[in-house]
């Protein structure tokens, strides 16, 4: 395994996901993946909380820089006929089920991602056991898709003389068939309807990522932001020295409701180690007051996501 140029000194114990991280380095090190996952480019720079939000909340805030997100829950229509508000997506699952629908959407050429079979499949690769009942990983993983479906985003930039506001959300429609027998397990919805705006701006801003990366880290919310911001910023540093980043806007980034800075540092650290565990090229070092991002090579092959979807390749503005 090559040397790492990163130099932290944690001083702290790296959890047990390191173990998982370790085993997926040495395969990720040896050879590049035979399939490519994807997830928009947009979050990249994070968009969900860590935890669950407080019973009642209808809306999560963050600002980063000059911009700033607004998630905001939403509803869905129960067996009852009830339209009935669903939480606020928090944690990994919605992190690796967006990149699930991202990768399906990609794969199909399609904003139609068909759900059920692929689902407990997915859930398979990254190690998860399929099982149901309401405390069973189906069920989890189901509460946090409907979070995700119901959800919408509202995207805010201070450009100085003036500002912007985006309107948009990932889900048109969220198909769900119910069974007669209320024995029966729980079921997936059959399919998920991408929408216009989120799907067009997929074909030219899908991001491709390391499947055997996110199964390692699919425990760590933060880890799989970092390696996911890692892998969209690192190609892109075009300054000789790198670029620096204070831990201030990496707390704003990356520290969700964590108010003490010391102890975001120390677990940023720690899921920084992990996500770069999983990147075999990132040049990342701690400097006075932050970190320096070196120009490092891609976390996988390049095989653009425009090529396979039949983008234009060429950015846009919008989500």
């Amino acid at each position: 395994m090559p040397r790492r140029t990163d130099s932290f000194g944690y001083g702290v114990s790296i959890p047990t996901t390191s173990a998982r991280a370790t085993e997926a380095a040495i395969e990720i090190w040896g050879d590049d993946p035979d399939d490519l996952a994807f997830v928009h480019s947009a979050f990249a720079s994070t968009f969900l909380p860590y935890r669950n939000p407080p019973d009642g909340a209808r809306d999560y805030h963050r600002t980063n820089g000059r911009a700033s997100l607004v998630v905001s829950a939403g509803h869905l229509m129960t067996p009852d006929g009830e339209m009935v508000l669903q939480g606020i997506p928090y944690g990994a699952k919605p992190r690796l089920l967006m990149t699930h629908m991202c990768t399906e959407a990609v794969r199909l050429r399609s904003p139609v991602v068909p759900i059920g079979d692929s689902m407990s499949a997915f859930m398979r690769s990254l190690g998860f056991k399929v099982t149901g009942g309401k405390h069973g990983t189906i069920g989890r993983f189901k509460d946090q898709l409907n979070r995700l479906a119901a959800s919408r985003l509202q995207l805010g930039f201070n450009f100085g003389d003036h500002t912007t506001t985006v309107n948009t959300q990932l889900v048109d429609r969220f198909d769900v068939w119910f069974p007669r027998d209320p024995g029966q397990r729980v079921l997936w919805p059959s399919e998920i309807v991408l929408s216009d705006k989120f799907y067009g701006h997929l074909k030219d801003h899908a991001l491709p990522l390391d499947p055997r990366a996110l199964k390692a880290l699919q425990h760590n919310a933060r880890a799989l932001d970092i390696y996911t911001w890692l892998a969209h910023r690192l190609p892109r540093v075009k300054k000789r020295g790198g670029d620096r980043v204070s831990w201030a806007a990496l707390h704003g980034q990356f520290g969700g409701e964590m108010h003490d800075r010391s102890r975001f540092r120390r677990d940023f650290k720690k899921a920084l180690f992990l996500a770069m565990t999983v990147y075999r090229d990132a040049r990342v070092e701690q400097v006075d007051g932050g970190v320096l991002l070196k120009a490092s090579r891609a976390a996988v092959k390049v095989r653009t996501a425009p090529a396979v979807l039949g983008g234009s390749g060429r950015a846009k503005k919008g989500l």
